[in-house]
């Protein structure tokens, strides 16, 4: 069976080896040391594209952020799932980061087991479909505001019929923040209710 693959994107050295000896025995990596190389590569091999994205947000010439804003520019890469794994633990940092549709922000340093479970997790979560409804994700694309990758992660959680409180369980988010994105999804889908979602459900 093929590795996933993760793509790291950190300037600092001594943290790519850190990082690379931690995840390489369970996925494969790729590792860049700027913002720019790791944009050119995904140019270069466009049939080999990362499962997931581990993004320094502090870096010189090009940071995590402006990264980040053209990979969900692009429609080719936008869908990719991107983890801030960063050095600034500010509120505000985080919230930047968080409203630009990072899948999580990760402050340094975190520990091995808890990076490989995060990991493992959105993984999972972009690949798998749900035991309880699968939606349909072309219908979806079609709405007039399309949801962000926070919202679809949402969205699929609500097909399973899961609670508020699973939601942040299962997503690693405040009770507050599950809401607002729950309120999203209904109000970008048009749900009076949140059983509605079942018009967007694969038969």
């Amino acid at each position: 069976m093929n590795k996933k693959r993760i793509m790291i994107v950190d300037d600092d050295e001594g943290t790519i080896e850190l990082m690379t000896k931690l995840i390489e025995p369970l996925y494969e990596t790729v590792a860049f040391r700027s913002g720019e190389k790791a944009l050119e590569s995904l140019e270069e091999a466009p049939d080999m594209l990362p499962s997931l994205i581990l993004l320094d947000i502090s870096m010189e010439e090009m940071d995590g952020y402006e990264v980040l804003s053209r990979l969900k520019g692009d429609e080719r890469y936008k869908k990719i799932p991107v983890v801030f794994l960063t050095g600034m633990t500010d509120e505000v940092s985080e919230c930047r980061g968080l409203e630009m549709d990072v899948v999580d922000y990760l402050k340094k340093p975190v520990p091995g087991k808890v990076l490989l479970a995060r990991i493992q997790h959105y993984l999972d979560l972009y690949s798998n479909t749900s035991a309880k409804g699968s939606l349909d994700e072309e219908k979806i694309s079609e709405i007039p505001e399309p949801l962000t990758n926070r919202e679809l992660e949402v969205a699929r959680l609500m097909a399973d019929f899961r609670s508020d409180r699973e939601i942040c369980d299962i997503l690693y988010i405040s009770m507050p923040y599950a809401k607002k994105l729950v309120s999203a999804v209904k109000e970008k889908l048009f749900l009076e209710k949140r059983g509605d979602i079942r018009r967007y459900l694969i038969q």
